[in-house]
């Protein structure tokens, strides 16, 4: 499979596929999308570059690369809904926070973007880390 025009797509594709995929996670709050829908186009681009460059160095530091996304992602949703228990509310139930940025000024941020971002990262590592099994147990060359 390693061939030049479908090397040349899957660095294009990559690139515009993350790029989605995070415009995605953002927009998924308030419409359709979030971070699974996000997670899974991350990690389509990523098998994609993997599946066009395929060697076993790079399969094996990608999988790698993938394996503490899963941990952090169920920390990170864990951790947003915890945070409510924490605070004297039920689980889940969304807190709302000032950062100031000096540069950027104030944002305001709450728990839900937490948990869409934690459920980007666990679906993104996921995805990747099974398909990836999946093509090394094949032996795909």
């Amino acid at each position: 499979m390693n061939t030049t025009l479908l090397q040349l797509a899957a660095r294009a594709i990559r690139i515009m596929m993350l790029v989605i995929s995070v415009f995605v996670l953002l927009r998924g709050h308030n419409q359709p999308g979030g971070g699974f829908i996000g997670g899974l186009l991350a990690g389509g681009g990523i098998v994609i570059y993997v599946i066009a460059f395929h060697t076993h160095q790079l399969l094996s530091k990608t999988l790698r690369a993938m394996a503490p996304l899963r941990v952090i992602g169920l920390v990170l949703a864990l951790g947003s809904g915890v945070l409510g228990m924490v605070l004297g509310k039920s689980f889940l139930h969304a807190q709302w926070f000032n950062l100031n940025i000096p540069l950027l000024g104030t944002l305001h941020m709450g728990t839900p973007l937490l948990f869409d971002i934690g459920v980007y990262l666990a679906v993104t590592g996921v995805m990747v880390m099974v398909i990836l099994l999946l093509m090394e147990d094949r032996k795909w060359n």
